[in-house]
């Protein structure tokens, strides 16, 4: 009897609960490539599905599908990094290794393999971008002065992560650079629309600064409303009164505490902050 391996794996995660993972994987497990088909829809439709085999899912993706390993690396939790860093090791996937190094915090090495074995100096610099670590950067930099085309491509890029002067300096006199004299006029180019962008940013914040000032004045001018029930925190008295031979003016706070301007010199400041600190 033939098997449609698509309509079968549909079904069984259509009906996970009467035909648990566990149970397909143990019949599959010396069927490889239409485990690799179980276990790959059961991701794509739910990654929590038996996420205890995504280890076993690596060696699968390794053997069945490499282009699909790395997304997958990307998003699973559920896998040992040393386990999937020898399996792909073993199969020269050097993109994923850099993968797992750098998630390992193996930077140095991840870099080191980019540079000395892929030879890609854009993801190299994509790389240190992404880590944004001063050391890795003179890493690459030390790694690439004996190629003159690594040296081009990084005058270009790096002027907006780390100084180009870094760079500059290290160069060997007398070493052949294609692309030299646009590198460095991209360079100051860079240089002067940073400048720009600052002096920007400057200019945009002192005004926020003096709009947020003046705001601020006009809402400690603005009144303050004093209700005719409000009482004296000192006297207990009402603030407010018809009769003009025991009323008098009153002070008010900005932080809305109001006197009568007869009791406050009667108390030392020390009893005006605790009636402050007993109504606040």
């Amino acid at each position: 009897m033939s098997l449609n391996p698509p309509l079968a794996t549909s079904m069984f995660l259509n009906n996970v609960e009467k035909i648990p993972v566990n149970l397909v994987v143990s019949k599959l497990k010396n069927k490889k490539d239409l485990l690799y088909e179980y276990l790959h829809k059961a991701f794509l439709k739910d990654p929590t599905f038996g996420e205890e085999h995504h280890g076993l899912l690596v060696e699968l993706y390794a053997e069945h599908a490499p282009d699909q390993l790395l997304p997958f690396l990307r998003t699973s939790n559920n896998y040992s990094l040393e386990h999937a860093l020898d399996v792909c090791q073993q199969r020269s996937l050097i993109r994923e290794v850099v993968f797992l190094l750098g998630r390992m915090g193996n930077t140095r090495q991840a870099l080191e393999q980019i540079t000395e074995v892929l030879q890609d100096i854009n993801q190299a610099i994509e790389f240190c971008k992404e880590h944004d670590d001063k050391e890795l950067w003179e890493d690459l930099i030390n790694s690439s002065l004996d190629k003159p085309g690594f040296i081009t491509v990084l005058l270009q890029n790096i002027g907006t992560h780390v100084d180009p002067i870094m760079l500059i300096q290290k160069i060997p006199n007398g070493l052949e650079i294609p692309g030299l004299r646009d590198s460095l006029v991209k360079i100051l180019h860079d240089y002067t629309l940073q400048i720009s962008l600052r002096e920007g940013c400057k200019k945009i914040l002192v005004s926020d600064c003096y709009s947020l000032l003046e705001k601020l004045n006009k809402l400690q001018k603005r009144g303050i409303l004093v209700s005719e029930d409000q009482v004296c925190p000192l006297c207990e008295r009402r603030l407010h009164t018809n009769d003009f031979r025991v009323g008098g003016d009153i002070m008010v706070f900005n932080c809305r505490h109001v006197f009568h301007e007869d009791c406050v010199p009667v108390f030392s400041k020390e009893t005006v902050s605790t009636h402050f600190n007993d109504t606040i």
